[in-house]
């Protein structure tokens, strides 16, 4: 034991790591993101409920049991660091991080199941890797959930949408989703999740599909962070 802790210090001297946000070494306590950025994190304090500005956004397309969102989105901020380097950067420790910040949030009415938006095969055989993965794994394990993959995918591959209005952004992916809903979660809390929510599309079309296809369901979104300018 006290040879593995001399060989970690010496690996930590060695190999440092750095914070996700300002790239600064972090101390032996730290945890992917600096003390200092993390005070300085722009967490959205919103309670998992069916009125907050998330499932505002979403209500106008479909009906949402409880909503929430870990952090304010800020393109060029802290929020919109972490989530470029765990979409672009091959970060996906980030989502793990994220996923602690987020898991007390839901607690008081954990859901059964967590789902992430899936990617088109295209996109992710480009990118390798689903940026949802690591964040929705550990969730549902912090909160008492099963992660299911598998259950939506995506039909059609749709470039970004970030320079769309909201109307062209929901017909772009309206209908975009295909579902495979196992009998097991036919009338159980789902939690649909993704990274960045700004008008609502795409989790109201990947949503859409869920409610009709997948009977008595209760669907409650969690974003990462929430774009409200």
């Amino acid at each position: 034991m006290v040879g593995f802790r001399i060989a970690q210090r010496i690996t930590d001297f060695l190999f440092p790591a750095y914070c996700a946000v300002c790239n600064a070494p972090l101390a032996r306590n730290e945890n992917t993101v600096c003390t200092a950025c993390l005070n300085r994190l722009p967490f959205a304090e919103l309670p998992f409920t069916a009125d907050n500005a998330v499932s505002r956004i979403l209500h106008v397309k479909i009906p949402v049991y409880k909503a929430t969102a870990l952090m304010l989105y800020d393109k060029n901020g802290a929020s919109g660091r972490l989530i470029h380097a765990l979409k672009y950067e091959g970060a996906q420790h980030i989502g793990t991080f994220l996923a602690r910040l987020t898991a007390p949030l839901l607690r008081q009415d954990p859901p059964d199941y967590v789902i992430p938006i899936p990617l088109h095969p295209k996109k992710l055989r480009q990118r390798g890797y689903n940026q949802l993965d690591s964040y929705g794994k550990t969730l549902a394990s912090l909160i008492g959930a099963k992660f299911k993959k598998g259950v939506l995918h995506k039909k059609t591959h749709t470039p970004s949408q970030t320079t769309k209005n909201p109307l062209e952004r929901w017909k772009n992916v309206r209908s975009g989703f295909r579902v495979k809903c196992p009998n097991r979660l036919r009338g159980s809390h789902i939690l649909l999740i993704d990274d960045v929510l700004t008008t609502g599309a795409t989790l109201a079309a990947a949503g859409e599909a869920l409610l009709k296809n997948c009977p008595d369901i209760r669907l409650s979104v969690t974003v990462m962070a929430v774009n409200l300018r």
